[in-house]
């Protein structure tokens, strides 16, 4: 097996899984904007949506709809396909940075004044709520985006491209094989 995907494809799936996420977020986004109470409700399966996607997909499947656009797939370091304990590692860093993230939703809801809540645009509703998370979140984004980083860096310096997530879960992306397109004998 060496057929890895390359970096260029696990972004574009990425990318495409960025829109299936944010298509089902946006849905609860907007529940959540009209109403303080359905936003208590759904702060959890906010998170869900983010979390589980990825390790539904990865432990379901193989690949998310993205790598499958991309025609990528997950499998264990031995070639053979993965299952839910490899999803679930593979996604140790999302989960880990979800519960900081739904903690401070709690908190941001249980302190912010109906007057900042309601009444207002989308944008200034989304600072006002950013205005009231615990100050030891600011952390999480620069963290998160360490770990991105790293990712990059350690698919670009290891011969089967693999993220640190791949070396936690122990698996590996490879790209599926092209299936040929059969020639008619026209003899």
């Amino acid at each position: 097996m060496s057929n890895y995907s390359t970096l260029w494809q696990r972004f574009a799936a990425s990318f495409i899984d960025s829109f299936v996420i944010m298509a089902l977020a946006n849905a609860l986004w907007v529940l959540e904007y009209f109403s303080k109470t359905a936003a208590w409700i759904l702060v959890i399966p906010t998170a869900i949506v983010f979390v589980g996607y990825p390790i539904y997909c990865h432990g379901r499947f193989g690949q998310t709809v993205g790598k499958r656009a991309m025609r990528i797939r997950v499998v264990r370091t031995t070639g053979e396909r993965i299952g839910w304990r490899e999803a679930y590692l593979r996604s140790i860093g999302g989960l880990f940075f979800s519960v900081f993230s739904v903690i401070g939703s709690f908190v941001a809801l249980a302190t912010i004044a109906a007057t900042d809540y309601y009444g207002v645009g989308w944008l200034k509703h989304l600072q006002n709520l950013v205005a009231c998370q615990p100050a030891w979140l600011a952390w999480t984004t620069p963290a998160s985006q360490i770990l991105l980083s790293s990712d990059v860096v350690v698919i670009l310096f290891n011969k089967r491209r693999r993220a640190l997530h791949d070396f936690i879960a122990g698996t590996v992306v490879i790209a599926e094989p092209k299936i040929p397109v059969a020639q008619t004998d026209t003899a």
